[in-house]
């Protein structure tokens, strides 16, 4: 029994080993470096996952003195003692992942969700992998990716303008055009997207993976049309990417860039301001600062590629944050939710509604990915329905 119960602890320090790696990979990807490097380390840190198990196994577990086979914990050299405490630490926050993960609910201020959930293999009837990289996970069992989720979610805002009443926003993010998923696949999705009919369009970052998909953007996001306009960012990809030929080729389309300047929509005699960053790969937080002259009235919306940006624009004063970029982990691993996020706050913020002071975050799981998987995870497009709270 003693045996048992020592090789469940090596298996626990091991999980918290690879906990320890998967922070710093999280966290270093939420970083201004680009891909070719993170592979790199990504790569790197992934092999400490792999090898240091079978170390912890030879090492503590069968050699002298062998905690496997007889020996005591006490009997090791005192170096060893730091390193698994550390591991210890590892899984501990895990746990504290899991439980973070089973217990979150939406914030009081959203009051409603429902969600229709689309099936695009069966809906198209035609085969939808192309030959883009890491074509090979699209085709995985249980691979979740052709089956999209679209979210209807109502918000009551307090500063929102009472003529606002029933303010519609859709918002997309991630769509990583690479050829892996065919152009057909995206196709139909923004025309279903179309069908929801918002006041206002939002796409969040993150769209070209390979510059030669480029054109497809004539028949995707080109005829997405909504009466007060359709504005977008840029995300990390796309800065790994001919950013300012994407920046430029989108803008042909009609888009507007949030990140060129900030934009003072009048609606319904109210101002609706709005502003874009793709910090930290672009640009800088300051560039999107709220000028002096803002009315106090003035409802506004920062449209943040990464959920990172969070805190800053809530000291900020913005009302309403719109984020990507993390892909709600892609992966959750029942019971503990999302492993991997890009994100300085691990998997915080992977996906959902938050709240903090008097701002609203919402951070949408993405339609795509470089890899193409999705397990637990589906992919979403969002309806946003905009409410003011009670006067009374």
């Amino acid at each position: 029994m003693e045996a048992i119960a020592n090789g469940l602890i090596l298996l626990m320090l091991s999980i918290g080993h690879a906990e320890l790696w998967t922070s710093v990979i999280n966290r270093t990807h939420a970083l201004k470096i680009h891909e070719v490097y993170l592979k790199r380390l990504r790569h790197v840190l992934e092999l400490l996952m792999v090898l240091f198990p079978l170390v912890l196994l030879f090492a503590v577990g069968l050699s002298d003195p062998g905690v496997l086979v007889g020996g005591e914990w006490s009997q090791l050299p005192l170096w060893w003692q730091p390193i698994l405490l550390l591991c210890t630490l590892g899984f501990l926050g895990l746990i504290y992942s899991g439980v973070r993960h089973q217990f979150y609910r939406p914030p009081r201020q959203q009051t409603a969700q429902e969600s229709e959930l689309i099936h695009l293999r069966e809906r198209l009837k035609q085969d939808l992998i192309g030959e883009g990289p890491y074509h090979y996970l699209a085709g995985l069992p249980f691979n979740e990716i052709f089956s999209v989720e679209f979210t209807r979610k109502t918000f009551q805002l307090s500063r929102l303008p009472e003529k606002w009443e029933g303010l519609t926003i859709l918002h997309l993010s991630d769509l990583h055009f690479s050829g892996t998923l065919k152009r057909e696949y995206f196709i139909e999705l923004c025309r279903i997207a179309q069908e929801m009919k918002p006041d206002l369009i939002i796409f969040a970052g993150d769209l070209i993976d390979r510059m030669e998909c480029l054109d497809w953007l004539q028949e995707t996001l080109g005829p997405m049309q909504a009466p007060l306009g359709r504005f977008f960012i840029l995300g990390n990809h796309d800065w790994n990417q001919e950013s300012l030929q994407i920046r430029q080729t989108l803008s042909e389309t009609g888009w507007i860039d949030l990140t060129a300047e900030p934009v003072r929509l009048q609606h319904e005699g109210q101002t609706l301001f709005m502003a874009g960053t793709e910090a930290p790969w672009m640009g800088k937080l300051q560039d999107v600062k709220l000028s002096e002259d803002n009315a106090a009235d003035d409802f506004l919306l920062l449209v943040s590629h990464t959920p990172d940006n969070f805190h800053w624009a809530e000291r900020e004063g913005y009302d309403l944050v719109l984020s990507g970029h993390t892909h709600g982990g892609q992966v959750r691993v029942p019971p503990f939710g999302p492993i991997f996020a890009p994100s300085l706050h691990g998997t915080r913020y992977t996906s959902g509604t938050f709240f903090r002071g008097s701002t609203l975050l919402h951070v949408s799981r993405g339609v795509s990915g470089i890899h193409p998987l999705r397990w637990f995870c589906r992919p979403e497009i969002s309806l946003l329905t905009l409410h003011s709270a009670d006067k009374k």
